[in-house]
């Protein structure tokens, strides 16, 4: 069922909980996300990224995505995330998003201001709320790969929400996009200075590989939208080399999908359950 993103985010918020947000490339990772949300009776973000849009077929993409949310029997929030291309991000509000990230968080901090103005200003017309990011999270992110643009100034945290009236605030305090190659270090006391001078409900990127410790103490703080991707695509591939290895003569697409599924949910539901947002609808 078809939900608010600000709404499901200021709910967490106030009962002390995340609402996770999970990153698809395909049907099957997609009906594994919305399995694992159901049998957890948690709300979900279902978040398609630019490329993986692209690659499946932007069309396509906005028919599944109509059909999972209507289909669902727990809230959904269908998310277009990391959108770089305006026009895309525009598409995406016209044909049933429910939210819409711009990521111009490479720009200057005046230009992300303007684009992520234009951006609020086309999806209010909509309905679709929006997440922007202020601080660059680095890694590999669909098919661009950045270094950390550092941590998030906190005085530019709370000018930016001030300036762009936005639903969502993505922060970077030591997260990364993709597969983890350091010692990952949270800067919690920025998630904490935020929390307190910003009312705008706080997003964690690049949240793959962190230890689940460290996101729950992230939660406390006040972050409020966790976003995983790797974990899953991870689980997804592991699932299909398992199957592959141990039925050499199997070519139905729907075993080795079964396969596919039931991993990807199952990663879906640890972290789900870590988040605290199950049992939640």
């Amino acid at each position: 069922m078809k939900t608010s993103l600000k709404k499901e985010l200021l709910k967490a918020k106030k009962e002390g909980y995340a609402v996770p947000a999970f990153n698809f490339d395909n049907l099957e990772m997609a009906k594994g996300i919305l399995q694992a949300a159901e049998e957890t009776k948690s709300p979900v973000i279902l978040m398609v990224t630019e490329s993986a849009a692209k690659y499946m077929g932007v069309e396509y993409v906005f028919a599944l995505g109509k059909a999972f949310v209507e289909n669902t029997k727990v809230p959904v929030v269908l998310h277009w995330d990391h959108g770089f291309d305006i026009q895309l991000i525009k598409r995406a509000c016209e044909n049933g998003f429910t939210s819409v990230m711009l990521d111009a968080s490479k720009e200057t901090f005046e230009d992300n201001v303007k684009m992520t103005q234009e951006i609020v200003a086309h999806a209010k017309k909509f309905g679709v709320e929006v997440e922007s990011e202020i601080g660059h999270v680095g890694g590999k992110e669909d098919d661009r790969v950045s270094a950390n643009g550092g941590y998030t100034d906190i005085q530019e945290a709370i000018d930016f929400n001030k300036q762009t009236n936005i639903d969502a605030l993505a922060i970077a305090v030591g997260t990364a996009h993709g597969v983890y190659k350091g010692k990952i270090e949270l800067q919690f006391d920025i998630i904490d200075k935020i929390n307190k001078n910003v009312d705008t409900p706080l997003v964690l990127h690049g949240s793959s590989g962190v230890p689940l410790t460290d996101l729950q103490k992230a939660i406390k703080l006040g972050i409020t939208k966790i976003n995983i991707g790797t974990d899953l695509k991870q689980a997804n591939a592991n699932a299909l080399k398992n199957w592959l290895n141990t039925n050499e003569n199997g070519y139905d697409a729907r075993m080795f999908g079964k396969a596919s599924i039931e991993a990807v949910k199952n990663e879906a539901i640890i972290k789900i359950k870590a988040f605290g947002s199950n049992n939640k609808v």
